[in-house]
């Protein structure tokens, strides 16, 4: 396979030794936990237990709350203490009784019942945004997929869950990998891991030939530099294909998931086992004995800390994710969540407060680093002046905020932050836009209601003239012998434009859900409603016309 490369990238302080100098661990059972409706992209899921209830683990506890969602499970066997619309809470009764799905043969079951199951099961993307795993394996319905990348570069300094997930799991992370891709129809599996983790490679080598995939898999090792990580950084690298600004990886037939999510699927799906628990890194300075655990979801984090060590007085921060991408937690009354891959207990030397920002001196240096080839100067220019449109025009929302720009930056200007809040400027201003092209919506799906409603109605009153203009018994000649003329071609090509027009609508809904799942697509879903009711009438039009020429050509 030939090698490709992405632009930029930096070598951060990889600093990952120290979480991977013990075994992987599980974790106590904490004593009780809380489990947030809203741990994937998308809508929250629906609460369906009572207080005073008694779950297993596993038990479905919060249904999924619309097409991108997911569902919720208990993570401890107790009984339900507290139900809100934010989280379940559960008492932990010490015996962890599981309640489990049937396994599944992936090789003979039938594709639907494989999306159930990783429906049923809750499963998210865990090294990213959270993405409900049973909507992406449908991906390929709205555009063909020919290859699945394992991502196991996991780039980001600090975080090793997927390394150690591989050096333990390598034979069930394939296996996972083998189902997804079946499922969307993929030609082969590529696996791209960075060389800073000889161990995870020497396990996936030993075993490739174990893994019944029916499909050929190939392990490519790339040069260790941040953000190879990054889906798209990613697929230039592997494939040498880039994706278009603003768009997707299935826009270039490529379907990327990492090793966490591909063992939670495989465990769903050969094991019954709803997503319940999670691989965390525990690291950091201000903790005695940093590594991965086996972390139950709506474990307390601040419980979690206290059991790997943390030094209170030490502890300056905690990070959730990795120095770049993540976020330091304003308390740490929060619980473990799907998308808790790494917990950074720092100390203030380890991460010290940024220093107060300078005037920008046109060096250049953001630039030279972007993996996205965007121009980070121009772009901090226009977010302070809120010039929102100039922003767009730039390409704002390719940034993926890995935040190599603001690691060089002489200044310390926060850029990534200044493009957080100028996307969330940009988005309030679409939603306002959008309810005034809700309106103007509203009314064409009603026009397009009651022009198909006229148009059933013609259809009707055409079927009764026309059975009233056959000859009756006495031979008398039918009525309304002469019929207006009958053009078939117009509304043949208003049939064609009116289903191209459902088409576009349906790509148009699939697309805004997959590139933005926590926004309403309400308007969308109105404007395929139009979409459709103006081919059902045209679909009246023309078979009431068909209807017409028969009469006019028959004897």
């Amino acid at each position: 396979m030939s090698r490709h490369d992405f632009p930029g990238g930096i070598y951060p302080p990889e600093r990952k030794q120290r979480s991977l100098t013990a075994p992987l661990r599980v974790a106590p059972l904490p004593a009780q936990v809380v489990l947030p409706l809203d741990q994937h992209v998308g809508k929250p899921a629906l609460p369906c237990v009572a207080v005073g209830e008694r779950v297993k683990v596993g038990t479905v506890v919060a249904r999924k709350g619309g097409l991108v969602s997911a569902n919720v499970h208990a993570s401890l066997s107790g009984t339900v203490r507290e139900v809100s619309p934010q989280s379940v809470t559960i008492v932990g009764d010490g015996d962890d009784e599981w309640q489990r799905l049937a396994p599944l043969d992936w090789r003979r079951a039938e594709p639907s019942a494989l999306v159930s199951r990783l429906d049923d099961s809750g499963l998210a993307g865990l090294g990213g945004a959270g993405f409900p795993t049973h909507v992406k394996a449908q991906v390929s319905l709205q555009q063909p997929i020919d290859t699945l990348v394992v991502n196991a570069a996991e780039c980001e300094p600090y975080i090793t869950a997927d390394d150690m997930t591989l050096r333990h799991y390598a034979a069930q992370v394939l296996e996972g990998a083998a189902i997804l891709a079946t499922l969307c129809a993929a030609s082969r599996i590529v696996v791209g891991i960075e060389d800073n983790k000889p161990e995870a490679r020497q396990a996936l080598q030993a075993a490739l030939p174990q893994v019944p995939s029916p499909l050929p898999v190939t392990l490519e090792v790339i040069e260790t530099r941040y953000p190879s990580g990054g889906e798209r950084q990613l697929i230039k690298k592997l494939l040498g294909r880039d994706v278009p600004s603003g768009g997707l990886p299935a826009d270039v037939g490529v379907l990327c998931h990492n090793p966490g999510t591909l063992l939670a699927a495989q465990q769903a799906i050969c094991e019954g086992t709803p997503l319940v628990e999670r691989i965390v890194t525990l690291t950091g300075e201000a903790i005695e004995r940093p590594g991965n655990y086996w972390v139950r979801l709506g474990t307390p984090i601040e419980g979690l800390l206290q059991q790997a060590g943390l030094a209170p007085d030490a502890l300056h921060q905690v990070v959730v994710g990795g120095p770049m991408m993540g976020r330091a937690l304003a308390s740490l009354d929060v619980p473990v969540i799907k998308t808790t891959n790494c917990l950074i207990a720092a100390t203030r030397q380890e991460l010290p407060p940024a220093p107060d920002a300078s005037p920008c001196i046109r060096c250049g240096a953001c630039e030279t680093v972007c993996p996205v080839q965007l121009l980070p100067q121009q772009l901090h220019w226009h977010a302070q002046s809120g010039h929102d449109a100039a922003l767009e025009k730039q390409h704002l929302f390719d940034c993926i905020e890995c935040g190599a720009c603001s690691f060089v930056c002489p200044s310390h200007i926060p850029l990534v932050a200044e493009y957080r809040t100028a996307k969330q400027r940009i988005r309030l201003k679409r939603i306002e836009t959008a309810k005034a092209e809700h309106a103007r919506h509203r009314f064409e799906f009603r026009q397009a209601r009651l022009a198909r409603e006229e148009a059933e109605k013609q259809a009707r009153r055409q079927a009764r003239l026309a059975q009233q203009r056959q000859p009756s018994s006495s031979g008398a000649e039918p009525r309304n012998a002469e019929l207006p003329a009958v053009d078939l071609r117009s509304l043949r090509i208003a049939q064609t434009a009116a289903r191209a027009a459902v088409k576009k609508a349906e790509k148009a809904l699939a697309r805004a859900v997959a590139e933005d799942p926590q926004q309403s697509q309400e308007d969308l879903e109105m404007q395929l409603a139009t979409a459709q009711e103006n081919l059902l009438a045209a679909d009246a039009r023309l078979a009431d016309a068909r209807a017409r020429e028969r009469e006019q050509t028959t004897p």
